[in-house]
């Protein structure tokens, strides 16, 4: 693997994570309320016209003035609620929904089975993985039905939707990464104190003192240029 998963790409992988899930939950949640409109409206729909036939059937043609307002606002009730389901296609919407759903939450499973690898043993670049789920986001995003920000604001949205696991994941990797590095410096501060036997404390200060002798050193040369000039 060319590319290497820095910070950069694990927080572009997080986002992506979070966008998943807040669009999955919304599509889901949008489904629901939909079929549960369908339901509502379908048995409504059913109980007016059974009542209706009921009343027909049992007077016969002896039906009073009440009993015929009666029936006429059930048959109205029945009439109006079927218009309203068919109109608002309910049932197709939920499919629809659902659908997009689906193909969020697939999206969302690949985005963990990515983030759930330590970023040193990913098997794909983030520039190639991260161009396919680009094209999956926007290939859902054409096919899907909109939803409006009313609906989205006050009956699907929800303020946990955008916690993401891969968060604490990443925080995991970089301590272990934190904790390597660490590690392998003070082994090498280790084999420095044993091959120079001199604390390396010592020799960094040796260091410096020839740094700042050779400054010194430079500063006198320029001068002594000078006078010669």
């Amino acid at each position: 693997m060319d590319e290497l998963w820095t910070d950069f790409e694990n927080d572009t992988l997080i986002n992506r994570h979070k966008m998943s899930k807040i669009y999955k939950k919304r599509y889901q949640r949008a489904s629901d309320f939909h079929n549960s409109l369908y339901r509502i409206f379908g048995m409504i729909t059913v109980v007016a016209s059974t009542i209706a036939t009921t009343i027909s059937w049992g007077k016969g043609e002896e039906v009073s003035e009440n009993q015929q307002l009666i029936l006429s606002t059930i048959t109205t009730i029945s009439a109006i609620s079927a218009a309203i389901k068919n109109f608002y296609k309910f049932q197709e919407n939920t499919n629809q929904y659902t659908i997009s759903a689906k193909a969020y939450a697939k999206l969302q499973n690949e985005i963990e089975g990515i983030g759930n690898i330590h970023p040193e043993y990913r098997n794909i670049s983030p520039y190639d993985f991260f161009k396919k789920i680009q094209e999956d986001f926007d290939k859902i995003s054409d096919n899907r039905i909109e939803i409006s920000n009313c609906m989205t604001k006050h009956f699907y949205n929800n303020k946990y939707d955008d916690i993401s696991y891969l968060e604490d994941k990443h925080k995991e990797y970089k301590l272990l990464r934190d904790n390597r590095i660490r590690k392998r410096n003070n082994e090498y501060r280790r084999v420095s104190e044993i091959t120079d036997h001199r604390p390396i404390q010592e020799q960094e200060e040796e260091e410096e003192e020839k740094e700042e002798d050779q400054s010194e050193e430079e500063q006198v040369e320029k001068l002594e240029e000078k006078s010669n000039v």
